[in-house]
């Protein structure tokens, strides 16, 4: 084995496991079809703040009849504090900022 052509590996970092509740919230999107995938996760990454443990792409939903944007994104968001148990008004501003951030930055519309 050439042990020069084998990748270093992390190893993963220790993280406390909280015992207070997570919370998960769904968000849907219309985006023009220019639009990646990869582009919503990281901007909602990035105003979502230390309290969003899990970010995942779940659906993507092409078809010429959404609203004339292309495409649906559909994410899945969950919100977790090591201290407390987060309450519905603290999610609620993450989601605002979130939906504010894709809406400003990538001309995304929430799906109701």
């Amino acid at each position: 084995v050439n042990v020069d052509q084998i990748a270093p590996s992390k190893l993963p970092k220790f993280k406390e496991v909280s015992k207070f509740p997570e919370v998960k919230r769904d968000l849907a999107f219309f985006v023009d079809n220019v639009v990646q995938a990869g582009e919503l996760l990281t901007a909602a990454e990035a105003v979502a703040g230390d309290q969003l443990t899990n970010l995942k792409l779940f659906d993507v939903y092409h078809s010429k009849d959404v609203e004339n944007k292309g495409k649906s994104i559909a994410l899945g968001l969950t919100f977790q504090d090591v201290s407390r148990t987060l309450t519905d008004e603290e999610i609620n501003v993450s989601i605002g900022e979130i939906v504010a951030a894709l809406e400003k930055n990538l001309d995304a519309n929430l799906r109701n």
